[in-house]
């Protein structure tokens, strides 16, 4: 069976946003790998997803949510907000509790929010009124696509778009952490260091970030 890879340039954002609200599987740069997006609140894509990645139904993904009124779908603390803001450029997964919208995605009360640590998912998060999955793209615990052959792998049964971000460096992943009872708990060790959490968290407690919106 032939590839069922369609490539796009990464230009083409206003296209990738049509394809995502229509349903379809768009893979994506991420400051990390390649990511695999789909509308998560499109239960029919999530589970195209999930049998795309051969994943078990209990494993939940991680989301970008979109810039304006993210409060619709998370209900972080302002802390974490002003965390995951101070953080927003580098590689970063919160755990954070949920909104009934997503709760079908949440685990213990729970979803995890990435970063847009790469221009296009910086772009992205602007124009998207609905959170994208933000999950890695490969078959379930394999090694992170960074490059369109190893995406176009994944593209046997399944139709793919493709951003085309060029090959990625492999790098650590994205930090997993999540706040609780004014601690640090590191889910996931990455390229984000507890250091530079609790930086970020000691600056929101500031009286200078008191006004942030």
């Amino acid at each position: 069976m032939g590839t069922m890879l369609e490539t796009l340039p990464l230009h083409h954002i206003a296209r990738v946003v049509s394809l995502l609200s229509r349903g379809q599987v768009v893979a994506y740069p991420t400051g990390t790998s390649y990511g695999l997006g789909v509308n998560a609140l499109d239960q029919r894509a999530l589970e195209q997803l999930s049998a795309l990645k051969q994943r078990p139904e209990d494993k939940t993904y991680t989301v970008l949510l979109p810039e304006q009124h993210p409060e619709r779908f998370v209900a972080w603390t302002d802390e974490e907000r002003q965390v995951f803001a101070a953080l927003r450029d580098r590689p970063l997964t919160l755990l954070v509790n949920t909104t009934d919208a997503l709760q079908h995605l949440a685990k213990e009360g729970r979803v995890g929010v990435r970063t847009p640590d790469h221009p296009f998912t910086r772009e992205l998060v602007t124009l998207t009124t609905f959170p994208v999955t933000a999950t890695s793209a490969n078959t379930s615990g394999e090694t992170s696509a960074c490059t369109l052959a190893e995406v176009e792998a994944l593209a046997k049964e399944i139709r793919i778009y493709a951003v085309d971000g060029g090959s990625l460096v492999r790098c650590l992943p994205s930090t997993v952490a999540a706040l609780e009872n004014g601690r640090w708990r590191i889910v996931r060790n990455g390229d984000v260091t507890t250091q530079e959490l609790e930086d970020a968290r000691t600056s929101a407690h500031s009286p200078s970030s008191a006004a942030v919106p």
